[in-house]
């Protein structure tokens, strides 16, 4: 069995998170493999009961992931889940600026990265965590969580050009004009792709190719009628090979390859999506790559 639930974020922190999300599998001795691709938001995760092996890139390694993990923005496949056991999970996934927002951390430094939690946010999320070891439903969960978010965005700075451009670019899936955003927040190139990098993690004119990839997998897998070739002219691409180049560039595989391994793991989601009853969030803010 493998249940995945979404819900959005409250309206008061919508400027920071992007969707929660909680997931519970049980197989078992069966093992679930679930890749991570290039991602443009960073992550706070809760693992409760069994833990979650990770796979380093292409290597032979593996090692358990810690029951507290942040992960910052992803530029390509660097590693794979593997679910098996007895698991539950619980993620904020936020807005490209809006952990940089909340907690201070320059972003750039936790781009392609994961770490124990605690070691990054101080000793207060292991008592969170236990906190929301014992809820007993996702809302619950989401409740608590954003009863503790709501404490730290009460201090957080509010939203700059760079933070709009970042949003910007995300909700127009990457058709966006770099030097058309800088100019908007009042800077030169060389300022905002230097804040950029601070407050989001990368260079805008990555970003915005992240955001073109994660925009055209998911509009794939919601449409699923629309041909790769239809999808790479809605996205931009100057043709369906450029396309082909970025994924295999942050999936490591092809296209069709990565959305096959993404319906695997959210079967019940795409099929709600498929009989229009997904739930209430944008479908700008993708919630597919986790």
């Amino acid at each position: 069995m493998l249940h995945t639930q979404f819900r959005g974020p409250s309206p008061g922190l919508e400027p920071f998170v992007r969707f929660y999300t909680e997931r519970e599998v049980r197989i078992g001795g069966a093992v679930v493999v679930h890749p991570v691709p290039a991602r443009t938001c960073p992550m706070l995760g809760f693992y409760f009961r069994d833990s979650v092996i990770v796979k380093e890139g292409g290597q032979q390694i593996y090692r358990t992931s810690p029951k507290l993990v942040l992960v910052g923005l992803q530029t390509h496949r660097r590693l794979e889940m593997h679910l098996t056991g007895d698991l539950q999970s619980f993620y904020i996934m936020f807005r490209p600026e809006g952990f940089h927002r909340l907690f201070s951390v320059p972003m750039e430094e936790i781009t392609d990265g994961d770490y124990e939690a605690d070691s990054v946010l101080g000793s207060c999320i292991p008592q969170l965590r236990d906190r929301l070891g014992e809820c007993k439903s996702f809302n619950e969960r989401v409740c608590l969580m954003e009863k503790w978010l709501v404490k730290r965005a009460r201090y957080a700075p509010g939203c700059d050009g760079v933070c709009a451009a970042a949003n910007r670019i995300l909700h127009a899936g990457g058709n966006a004009a770099i030097p058309v955003l800088a100019d908007k927040a009042g800077l030169s190139l060389r300022q905002f792709e230097r804040r950029f990098i601070k407050q989001v993690g990368v260079r805008p004119k990555l970003f915005t190719r992240m955001a073109r990839f994660e925009a055209a997998l998911e509009h794939k897998a919601r449409f699923a009628r629309d041909s790769w070739t239809d999808v790479a002219h809605e996205f931009g691409y100057y043709d369906q090979m450029h396309m082909v180049h970025d994924f295999a560039e942050f999936t490591g595989g092809t296209p069709s390859e990565m959305l096959a391994q993404l319906e695997s793991l959210f079967v019940e989601p795409l099929r709600n999506i498929h009989r229009g009853r997904a739930s209430a969030i944008a479908e700008s803010d993708t919630r597919l790559l986790l």
